[in-house]
């Protein structure tokens, strides 16, 4: 009979499982510095995904409005009926600037007249370069150009020559069908002759006008046009295009 047999009448018990270490305090510490990384990275992807989709839609925004503004140029925003007078009689026309005005050397028969007529300074606005030739437009036979400067700003003059003054109207129409009809519709000078169309458009400013046979003084054929980027002003007499087109000593 063996030790087991010999106590047959106590119940035999298996030993006691070795005892579990203690769990080492470091591991807890890591795990949740872990979790708390990850859950700090979660955070940052979102909010990343979430900044960029703003920044697209802000994007996506500013060029529907640029898009929309770009559509308005020429459009009228005043709802002013009447429309700032800039009219003078023959007798009110500053004679043309002494020509130490130099023509660039590519500066053809128009370009040349223009240099001499308007010169290099009208009241608080500065030649800024040469006047010069530009391409020819709506039929003109000649056309050119020059920038002017001021406190207040840059504007563009051009000049298009065309056989005649019915043909130098007929392109200002043609104008008016590319850009939209003028805010303001006026006449030059005190007696009535000549036609003068002002844009009050959102982006660009224009002043576009030309002469007739009873004009004083008058060159035949001619088609001027002033543009200016266009301000904050309220009224159109305010824009630079317009206070250009009251110095230019035409």
């Amino acid at each position: 009979m063996n030790e087991r047999d010999a106590s047959g009448d106590e119940e035999y018990l298996p030993p006691p499982p070795p005892a579990a270490d203690a769990q080492d305090p470091d591991d807890g510490e890591s795990r949740i510095v872990t979790a708390t990384k990850r859950r700090s990275r979660t955070i940052v992807i979102l909010v990343t995904v979430i900044a960029a989709v703003l920044l697209l839609g802000t994007i996506a925004t500013n060029l529907v409005l640029a898009a929309g503004l770009r559509a308005e140029i020429g459009e009228g925003r005043g709802d002013s009926s009447a429309a700032p007078s800039a009219s003078t009689t023959p007798e009110d026309t500053v004679a043309p600037t002494s020509a130490a005005d130099r023509p660039s050397a590519g500066c053809g028969d128009l370009c040349t007249a223009a240099a001499h007529e308007i010169g290099t300074a009208a009241g608080d606005w500065r030649l800024e370069g040469d006047w010069t030739d530009a391409p020819n437009d709506l039929g003109s036979s000649d056309a050119a150009t020059a920038v002017f400067g001021a406190d207040t700003g840059r504007a563009t003059v051009t000049v298009l020559q065309f056989p005649s003054d019915d043909e130098a109207a007929q392109a200002a129409l043609d104008i008016r069908a590319r850009i939209g009809d003028p805010t303001y519709t006026e006449q030059v000078f005190d007696d009535g002759s000549g036609t003068r169309y002002d844009f009050d458009g959102a982006i660009v400013s224009r002043v576009m006008w030309h002469l007739d046979a009873r004009s004083r003084p008058h060159a035949p054929g001619r088609l001027y046009i002033v543009e200016a980027p266009a301000n904050a002003a309220d009224s159109f007499a305010d824009q630079g295009a317009y206070q250009l087109y009251l110095a230019l000593p035409l």
